[in-house]
């Protein structure tokens, strides 16, 4: 005899559980299920390990850097077995908050792998092989992603990794391969380069963070550079064999093909949706080319009764937006018309300078048919900037040029994901330059530089040039 719930969610990441608690809120009898890790990849080894991983190695080159203002210090060193025990303690508390928030909510906790057997039901499988059938009047996907692997380059777990081995910083190899320059490959070479090894990335497109603005972009590449990172882009991977305790790869590049050896190599090349086992076909939930599952405004799959949410339906992989669109469901379960088309989705790269943005880049916000104008603002102007070495540092901000609408805004420098808060709030109301430039900030602060960037739109900056 099956279990009966109004709602199962199937995975307990960021978009999971969130789900799973709106809907007991509501008072929806519900059960999730978790095959692995509750918090999913975003709480155990994605944002918040890696996070605790950046927060050490960002403070070792603050300190560094101190000496041009006269905190001087001996050389700074890293115990490793005291980073890898912060990172654990960390996961572990958050990981245990959320099976405490789904146990509080009176969520009915299922460990194991799920498959549907029909439209209405699914068979979890534990790990001691034992199964147990659900029915459920409303099923929320949320299974999240896993990394794409190379073919000429195939993981073994120790000189060719992911970024679930990223973070466990079991050596810091004297050589490093990063294949890919998006997020997490930028993210995992800031963190190894800092802590001693000599890092080169590899980006198979013609940028650093492609796909972010070109100024960030380009801002981001300097930096990294400065940081004595080798980038090679527009350059692809064709080969890899063993070299002993070493791997060879063979990358072609704009000026021909060259050979490097490295002692590691991460492969951070993309994502692809994690799907694997749940028998979609057996419900009839269909997927697109690329294996994503496709959904409507709601996350409504092609069948009414099912819905997917964050990474395992595509477009933009943050758990921030898994998390939202999780609520959404679960509202459109209980009989709401609320809709997931997100106008500001912001995103955050914690390199160093960090980045933020939210929006619109200058180029697709150019290719919308739409004129712009454009404001700009260095930290180098700002008081703070100036005093806490901050100087590389800018603020942008595309806007309508008819209209004054603000269509994006994008951060290069200290605390870009905590001050694009601000940023978002404006675009999701339809707020204009003119709006967020007569808006106080606190001074002397970073966020300083958004409100002149803002000023700058229509050339009304104070404390530069326009």
């Amino acid at each position: 005899m099956a279990d009966k719930y109004k709602v199962v969610v199937i995975g307990a990441g960021p978009g999971g559980y969130v789900a799973a608690i709106r809907a007991a809120q509501l008072g929806l009898k519900t059960a999730i299920v978790e095959k692995e890790y509750y918090g999913g990849v975003c709480l155990n080894w994605g944002c918040i390990p890696s996070k605790a991983l950046l927060y050490v190695a960002e403070l070792k080159r603050t300190v560094e850097d101190a000496g041009r203002i006269g905190l001087m210090a001996e050389k700074v060193t890293v115990d490793l077995d005291k980073l890898r025990r912060h990172k654990d303690d960390t996961v572990k508390r958050l990981t245990g908050g959320v099976q405490l928030l789904l146990d509080k909510a009176r969520v009915t906790r299922y460990s194991g792998s799920a498959a549907f057997e029909s439209e209405k039901e699914i068979k979890i499988t534990d790990s001691k092989g034992g199964q147990t059938v659900l029915e459920a009047e409303n099923f929320i996907i949320a299974t999240g992603a896993v990394p794409l692997e190379l073919p000429m380059l195939k993981y073994d777990g120790r000189t060719v990794i992911g970024a679930r081995e990223a973070i466990e910083l079991s050596r810091i190899p004297e050589n490093m391969g990063v294949i890919g320059a998006g997020p997490i490959g930028v993210e995992m070479a800031t963190v190894y380069s800092t802590l001693g090894a000599r890092v080169t990335i590899i980006e198979l497109l013609d940028a650093v963070l492609p796909t972010l603005d070109a100024d960030i972009s380009a801002a981001s590449e300097r930096a990294l550079r400065k940081q004595k990172m080798e980038i090679y882009t527009s350059s692809k991977v064709v080969s890899s064999k063993s070299n002993g305790d070493k791997v060879d790869v063979e990358v072609e590049t704009p000026k021909g093909k060259k050979t490097f050896t490295f002692d590691m190599v991460l492969v951070a090349a993309g994502m692809k949706p994690n799907t694997n086992g749940l028998n979609l076909d057996k419900a009839g939930v269909k997927t697109d080319s690329r294996g994503f599952i496709t959904v409507d405004k709601r996350r409504r799959t092609s069948v009414a009764h099912i819905f997917a949410v964050g990474d395992v339906v595509g477009g933009i992989l943050l758990a921030h937006k898994a998390s939202h669109e999780g609520i959404v469901a679960v509202e459109a379960i209980a009989g709401s018309t609320m809709g997931a088309d997100w106008k500001a989705v912001p995103y955050a790269v914690f390199t160093d300078p960090e980045i933020a943005g939210v929006g619109l880049t200058e180029k697709e916000a150019a290719g919308s048919g739409r004129k712009i104008k454009v404001g700009k603002f260095p930290y180098r102007a700002v008081g703070k900037g100036i005093a806490t070495l901050a100087t590389e540092g800018f603020t942008k901000i595309i806007a309508d040029a008819e209209t004054d609408e603000i269509l994006g805004i994008h951060l290069f420098g200290p605390h870009s994901g905590d001050i694009i808060f601000t940023g978002t709030a404006m675009l999701e109301m339809d707020g204009t330059a003119g709006d967020l430039g007569h808006i106080m900030a606190v001074h002397p602060t970073l966020s300083e530089a958004l409100m002149e960037a803002a000023l700058n739109v229509n050339k009304k900056a104070i404390h530069i040039i326009n």
